[in-house]
């Protein structure tokens, strides 16, 4: 058996995993969705109620790095695992892995945004 036969016999069979990558996906965009529901509370929790009440700046950031964290991490641990699962079946659907690449690309600019604005506002000082 050639190269070409080899890789011809890898891409028969149906592709695989389509409706686990959208739910994946999906899963994807609300944990996206509950890390700016974190970092919204821990922003209200900072500026709101008695002054004895409130969290400190570092309180803050400590919140909206939790917040990046869920909306990073996530995807990155999807993107290593789709990579596993491609590595032994590689007629393994990738909508997982576009759902992944999506929300990092929304969640890391913002996260970067949010953390290094509240970053900059404790060193300061404010």
């Amino acid at each position: 058996m050639s190269a070409a036969e080899t890789g011809a016999a890898d891409q028969d069979g149906p592709v695989t995993g389509r409706a686990t990558g959208v739910g994946v996906t999906l899963l994807l965009f609300g944990l996206l969705i509950v890390s700016w529901l974190v970092q919204l509370s821990f922003a209200l929790q900072g500026e709101f109620g008695p002054s004895e009440d409130r969290l400190s700046g570092v309180g803050t950031l400590g919140g909206f790095v939790l917040g990046a964290a869920i909306a990073i991490g996530s995807p990155i641990v999807v993107l290593i695992l789709q990579a596993q699962v491609h590595k032994r079946t590689p007629r393994h659907s990738i909508i997982a892995v576009i759902g992944a690449v999506v929300v990092l690309i929304i969640a890391v600019p913002v996260n970067a945004i949010v953390v290094g604005l509240q970053a900059v506002s404790v060193i300061s000082g404010n």
